[in-house]
């Protein structure tokens, strides 16, 4: 038997097989980059041309394909309303960038200003929602609560109950494929390779300072990392000696057949979210219904009290739409499931629920599912992201843990995150942002709007 026989029957069966013929036809790795971002969703997609306009050497790393995850796979909402407040200076910068982002990448996204119109039915909730307005028109948001008439303006036709309504104008949507088709077309017209199905295995270091990373593939050499890697940045912070208290959601979206036009506005009414696509489709979820998704790591982590005390407060504040599902807790234990690796299985008894819902809204409306998808969410025990340039190791910036948040945020994470790295500082405080809050106490309990 030759030796090419012994390769094949040892290491190159199913999957590795695979493995070996998507790199047939594919570049090298760069033996030295200026900068190696680590996850190539549109947090990372953004902070990679960021920097590559800066005139930056950028390696891009993904350990699937480029926005395969989350990042394709929410409900495509630009949305500043809701936002606690140390997130919402970044939201509405991120907001005028979306308004221009399309010309400056050069692409169409389905760019629509239609902005996002909240109802309650819930007098505790509508008494949140006029406390929130009064905290955004403080920072100089457009955000108002909505009359009946305003909301049958937006919404013609809607026949849903509801006590309280809130409108922010200045709030969009975008088709999210197209968003990450956009960015990822702008780096390579910048010359930037996106290395995709490379798993970054650890990030290496020497004398507390950065000096690379280490993939399945080999080694790459750079004195600056940025960690946006999303479920997968637990892993590779533990790497350095790191821990972020990342937990795991999963929700399922669909897409209804085209209908005539409803609105314009995405709308959350804490029974479904929507919005309608350019196409006339209806992008449709159970609102922020979703299952609570375990592995190894998450369930290890609830062990330590410190750890648990920050994580039930977020499971407590949105408990009637977080699931634990037995089936999920013992998977996990069998399966040995870690980094953040799930299945993502979209759940049809949400899509009928979501839809028998929206027909009830409009009883005139005609639709069927067109199609449905599920995607995992990553969010840390305060709802906020981590985003910083950690004391040690030197020359890593981490940005995760967006708390599905991420999409509409990621223009400025994108602009911080190039600040941090060619500057050394952001004009923005990032002190609610950083990682050590879960370690020091400073870490509060979460304070958005669902």
């Amino acid at each position: 038997m030759g030796s090419d026989s012994l390769v094949f029957q040892g290491g190159l069966k199913g999957a590795g097989l695979r493995h070996l013929h998507e790199r047939l036809g594919s570049d090298e790795l760069p033996r030295r980059a200026d900068v190696i971002v680590v996850g190539a969703g549109i947090v990372g997609l953004a902070a990679a041309y960021e920097l590559a306009e800066q005139g930056m050497k950028v390696c891009l790393l993904d350990r699937a394909q480029a926005g395969s995850a989350q990042s394709t796979r929410n409900w495509g909402f630009i949305r500043q309303q809701g936002r606690c407040v140390e997130e919402l200076p970044l939201m509405i910068e991120a907001t005028r960038m979306w308004l221009e982002l399309e010309k400056r990448l050069g692409c169409d996204m389905d760019w629509v200003q239609g902005g996002n119109l909240r109802l309650t039915d819930s007098p505790d909730r509508a008494e949140d929602y006029h406390r929130w307005i009064d905290m955004a028109r403080s920072l100089g948001l457009d955000s108002r609560v909505a009359r009946a008439e305003e909301v049958e303006q937006i919404m013609p036709g809607f026949a849903g109950r509801y006590l309280t309504a809130i409108f922010t104008p200045s709030d969009g949507q975008v088709n999210p494929v197209k968003a990450v088709a956009g960015y990822a077309g702008a780096l390579r017209a910048l010359g930037v390779e996106i290395y995709e199905n490379y798993r970054a295995a650890a990030i290496v270091t020497a004398a507390h300072q950065v000096v690379g990373v280490q993939t399945d593939d080999g080694f790459i050499g750079t004195s600056n990392v940025v960690l946006a890697a999303g479920a997968g940045s637990k892993a590779l912070l533990r790497s350095v000696g790191l821990e972020v208290p990342i937990h795991f959601v999963g929700q399922t979206v669909a897409l209804t057949t085209a209908v005539p036009r409803l609105t314009n506005a995405c709308v959350w009414t804490g029974e479904i979210g929507f919005r309608q696509a350019r196409s006339g489709g209806i992008v449709l979820s159970s609102g922020g219904l979703g299952d609570v998704k375990v592995d190894i790591d998450s369930l290890a982590s609830l062990v330590s009290p410190r750890q648990f005390s920050q994580a039930f407060p977020m499971y407590w504040k949105n408990r009637e739409y977080l699931r634990i599902r037995p089936r999920e807790l013992v998977g996990a234990l069998t399966s040995g499931r870690k980094n953040g690796l799930f299945e993502d299985v979209a759940r049809y008894s949400d899509v009928a629920h979501a839809l028998e819902t929206l027909s009830r809204y409009f009883p005139e409306l005609r639709c069927k599912v067109a199609m449905a998808w599920a995607g995992t969410i990553d969010g840390t025990p305060d709802a906020l992201p981590v985003i910083d340039a950690v004391d040690q190791p030197s020359g890593l910036i981490v940005a995760t843990g967006m708390s599905g948040h991420g999409f509409g945020i990621a223009p400025a994470v994108g602009k911080i995150v190039a600040d941090l790295v060619t500057r050394g500082s952001s004009s923005y405080d990032l002190s609610p942002f950083r990682l050590r809050r879960f370690r020091d106490g400073a870490a509060k309990a979460p304070q958005h709007l669902l």
